[in-house]
């Protein structure tokens, strides 16, 4: 890779139908698990079965067993990036979960361009009490495997794993997308640009009204990795982006190289993706000039300005 400087790493999904797709629901969809236990685990994913991976996007549901600290969660998604048939990557983690009653379902929703998925839940605390059924059937259990792949250390990667294992859980697959930016090689050195916000420009094939949500990598956990994820329009065909039209929530990190994401709506013809952040000591992913194997459907050229709220009018490439 012929990485100089750095910038974030993302990936762009266009919702072909602007309304709901959520399609087939697989997992724990009829028997429940009753059994409510102190795992030992801190974290447990399942695979998701060849027949219901594709790339797009997906919700993961998750019943807790009690309400309050003790039967929280996060819910996460990981990879196999080495085609090992185990996890290794962690592409997704939801915000911190909490019942108000027992038995209640907490769900998010996560992308993924990887042909082996997994998906489960972590927890920090050592008192945790969540649904988990050890060995047996259960019946109407479809699309997961029942080998549960496990780290007993809160942020550990799950390598170790046991079979059958069940918990309530239930995932949807959201079908109809388009999968565009840094889907092949990523970038891996990490930066602080001088750039306070920064877009790229959607290519215009990839350019509709509808739907899009952006994830973007963070380089760090905390707020030296922290951002806001934006879209601007060019509202007076010069070209350039002249005009915010959404930005998320902050956006912060409890791991490094965990994604973010958010959906927007578009009624423009020529939209710009990126991020902004207001601290002065980011760290961000971002490649200075070269290539990036994969990298489709978004232009190499960066719009930033260097004031937080700036219009990223000034530019220069390629970066990624």
């Amino acid at each position: 890779m012929k990485s100089l400087h750095f910038a974030s790493l993302f990936l762009l999904f266009f919702l072909i139908s602007g309304s709901n797709m959520l399609a087939q629901e697989f997992g724990a969809v009829s028997q429940a698990v009753s059994r409510m236990s102190n795992t030992g685990h801190s974290v447990q994913v399942w695979e998701v079965l060849p027949e219901h991976t594709k790339k797009g996007t997906y919700e993961i549901s998750i019943q807790h067993a009690v309400a309050g600290t003790t039967g929280s969660f996060y819910l996460i998604a990981w990879a196999d990036t080495n085609k090992d048939g185990k996890p290794d990557k962690e592409i997704g983690r939801s915000e911190l979960k909490t019942a108000a009653t027992a038995g209640q379902w907490s769900s998010w929703p996560f992308s993924s361009i990887y042909d082996r998925i997994f998906v489960g839940n972590t927890w920090s605390q050592n008192d945790e009490k969540v649904y988990y059924q050890n060995g047996g059937t259960l019946e109407g259990y479809v699309g997961l495997s029942n080998k549960v792949f496990y780290s007993r250390t809160f942020n550990g990667i799950p390598n170790q794993s046991t079979s059958p294992r069940f918990t309530n859980i239930k995932v949807r697959v959201v079908n109809g997308v388009d999968v565009f930016g840094a889907i092949g090689q990523q970038v891996s050195r990490i930066s602080n640009t001088g750039h306070s916000v920064q877009v790229w420009e959607v290519l215009p094939e990839n350019s509709k009204r509808g739907t899009y949500e952006i994830s973007i990598q963070h380089a760090a956990t905390g707020e030296s990795g922290s951002f806001y994820l934006i879209a601007w329009a060019d509202t007076n065909n010069d070209g350039k982006p002249d005009k915010e039209i959404g930005r998320s929530d902050l956006k912060k990190a409890t791991a490094a190289g965990q994604w973010s994401s958010w959906q927007f709506n578009s009624d423009y013809d020529r939209i710009f993706v990126g991020n902004t952040w207001s601290q002065n000591d980011e760290k961000v992913y971002y490649q200075n000039g070269g290539t990036l194997d994969g990298y489709v459907g978004l232009s190499n050229k960066v719009f930033y300005s260097r004031t937080f709220n700036g219009i990223p009018n000034q530019s220069t490439s390629p970066r990624f």
